[in-house]
C-alpha cells in the first residue's frame, strides 16, 4: 500500500515543522491518536523512536517508528519497529510556498497481524480516509 497526500498550511515551514515534531501536540492533529511516548525525550533525532497507540477499525494497534532520515524543515522519515501492526514507513516533507507551506504526508506499508486478513480495498480506502483527515485536521490547527 502506497498513500500521499499534501495540504497547504498558511503558515511559515519552521511553524509547520516546529509544531509537527512536538510529540505532545500530535493528538491534536491525528485524529486516531490516544497514546504517543517517545525515546528518547526531547528534540527528535536519527534514531529516536516515536510509539502511538491509535484506534482503527474499533480496536486498539501499537506502532513504533524509527527516525531514519531528520532534515529539520525539509524532510523526516520513519520506519516501523517489527512490533508493530503495520511494516512501513511514514515521511513527511516541508517546502516553502509563497507565504505558506505545502506538507506532504506520504506512508507506504504493509499491515500485519489480523489486519492482513483486511481485503487490501478496504483497508487502502480507511488508510486514505485517515489521511486526508490528519491533514485537514493539521491544516485546522495551525490556521486558527
Amino acid at each position: 500500500m502506497h498513500y500521499s497526500k499534501t495540504v497547504l498550511i498558511n503558515r511559515s515551514v519552521a511553524e509547520v515543522f516546529a509544531y509537527m515534531d512536538d510529540i505532545s501536540r500530535e493528538r491534536e492533529w491525528q485524529p486516531n491518536i490516544r497514546e504517543t511516548y517517545q525515546d528518547p525525550p526531547g528534540p527528535t533525532a536519527i534514531g529516536t523512536k516515536k510509539t502511538y497507540v491509535s484506534e482503527f477499525m474499533g480496536k486498539s494497534v501499537r506502532n513504533t517508528y524509527v527516525t531514519k532520515v531528520f532534515e529539520p524543515n525539509v524532510h523526516v522519515r520513519y520506519e516501523t519497529t517489527k512490533d508493530s501492526t503495520v511494516q512501513g514507513t511514514a515521511g513527511f516533507r516541508w517546502d516553502a510556498e509563497g507565504s505558506g507551506t505545502k506538507v506532504t504526508m506520504t506512508f507506504e506499508g504493509k499491515p500485519k497481524g489480523v489486519l492482513r486478513f483486511v481485503p487490501e480495498a478496504m483497508l487502502a480506502g480507511l488508510y486514505q480516509q485517515e489521511l486526508e483527515a490528519t491533514l485537514e485536521r493539521l491544516k485546522q490547527a495551525l490556521e486558527n
